[in-house]
């Protein structure tokens, strides 16, 4: 699309700022069962959208053709949703940060990796799953990748661009063992393939499946715990939507005015590294403003809300790079979430708790987590931690609390970081104080 030609002709039409943001995705998924390959798909998509300011209302359109019709089409869209427009919020369309720290982190290695390499190394991990134990009886591999590719344009002069991929190995088995029945599964998420250990990745779900075997229930009580990454990574975003600072200006964040002030652990400390080296680095935001690691969380201590232009503006500071749009309506979001470690491995951390839970998974947190109030009721999976060891497996559980409450009730943080699909990079936590009851 000829950006000079759609601003021009925008400008005729009374428009006068303008923006362009165009992308590209690409994905591929497939499925293997029993030695076949039952599902596969190449998806392809493209997009084109535009903001405009029209009698000083944001107006907002999108299309995925590019054709001769797209210009008049954006730009009357633009028209139509600004004259129905009914928001008091400033039209803000961004001339640009003063700096931007470019890099890419998209994979040659992942561009170049063929469809044969990619279904054989699926097939290889589903026969050794299912040579691994007699009493594996289901295995499923799912294998995912995409890559995208977004640019900005404005009337300002603005102009970004910035290219990422990725894929995902999913590997799911069914245990049986007389009448008892469990699943478990685990992925690799990456963009170098040179990086997969089948063998590892294989060992470790076995290991991990034939563990939930022969469970226990657990008494109803308040225990010290355990919770792996998936669970803190679950639990942490959820709190942290309580530092956007569209909640604290409509008054639903339990964050307002606390700013500077102790809301977790004074043993958490907590930053936000859009730029970082990985897959999830950003240099710039939806609404193309400059991204910069941050501290969100200082030894406990609230340093920072998540602000774009919209919000920034209402309380007199500079957007913090966390802006997003969906077509004229701008929101926010966070990602690239570290926990500073600890000195301990989770094996410490269960050793330092004596005698409590390990909390493995939890689920349901759609239905039982209330991210304003942080109060949360949800279905999980453990082991009973018993001398400072893992013990028998647990049937299901409920663990319940606040989240805000949990995160003040640190006994240690872990030194086993993982980055994990939720752009979250963080350990295992040791609580005090978790609310057990059984299913």
């Amino acid at each position: 699309m000829n950006s000079k030609k759609y601003f021009a002709l925008a400008k005729e039409n009374g428009i006068d700022v303008c923006e362009l943001s165009l992308s590209k995705d690409t994905s591929l998924n497939f499925e293997i069962f029993k030695g076949e390959v039952i599902s596969y798909s190449v998806e392809f998509s493209k997009g084109i959208s535009s903001r405009g300011i029209f009698n000083n209302k944001l107006g907002a359109s999108f299309t995925e053709k590019d054709d001769k019709d797209t210009y008049m089409f954006l730009i009357n869209a633009i028209k139509d949703s600004a004259s129905l427009s009914e928001t008091l919020d400033e039209a803000i369309i961004f001339k640009g940060s003063e700096k931007y720290k470019k890099k890419s982190t998209f994979s040659k290695k992942l561009a170049a990796w063929t469809v044969d390499e990619k279904l054989k190394i699926c097939h290889e991990i589903e026969k050794k799953l299912i040579a691994a134990d007699s009493r594996i009886s289901d295995v499923e591999v799912m294998y995912s990748d995409s890559s995208s590719e977004s640019e900005i344009i404005n009337t300002y002069g603005l102009h970004l661009k910035s290219k990422s991929n990725y894929f995902t190995i999913y590997a799911s088995i069914v245990v049986k063992e007389g009448a008892e029945i469990k699943s478990y599964y685990d992925l690799i998420f990456d963009n170098d393939p040179a990086k997969i250990d089948v063998d590892k990745f294989v060992k470790d779900i076995v290991e991990a499946g034939l563990r939930k075997l022969h469970g226990e229930s657990i008494k109803a009580g308040s225990y010290k715990g355990v919770l792996s990454r998936n669970c803190v990574s679950s639990l942490l975003n959820a709190a942290l939507s309580s530092a956007v600072a569209e909640s604290v200006q409509k008054h639903t964040s339990v964050w307002e005015g606390k700013l500077n002030t102790k809301v977790f652990s004074e043993k958490l400390t907590i930053y936000e590294k859009p730029l970082a080296n990985n897959f999830f680095y950003t240099y710039f935001d939806g609404e193309g403003v400059a991204t910069y690691n941050k501290t969100v969380i200082e030894k406990g201590v609230l340093k920072t809300y998540f602000y774009n232009l919209v919000t920034a503006k209402k309380d007199n500071v500079a957007s913090t790079g966390n802006g997003t749009k969906n077509g004229s309506k701008v929101g926010t979001s966070f990602g690239n979430i570290f926990v500073k470690p600890g000195r301990l491995s989770e094996e410490e951390l269960i050793k330092k708790i004596g005698n409590g839970v390990y909390i493995s998974d939890i689920s349901g947190l759609h239905a039982g987590l209330d991210a304003n109030s942080g109060n949360f009721s949800l279905q999980a999976e453990g082991f009973h931690v018993v001398d400072g060891k893992l013990g028998s497996p647990l049937t299901l559980f409920t663990v319940s609390g606040n989240i805000f409450e949990l995160f003040n009730s640190v006994i240690a943080v872990g030194n086993n970081l993982k980055l994990l699909p939720s752009a979250t990079f963080v350990p295992s936590i040791a609580f005090k104080g978790l609310k057990i009851s059984a299913e």
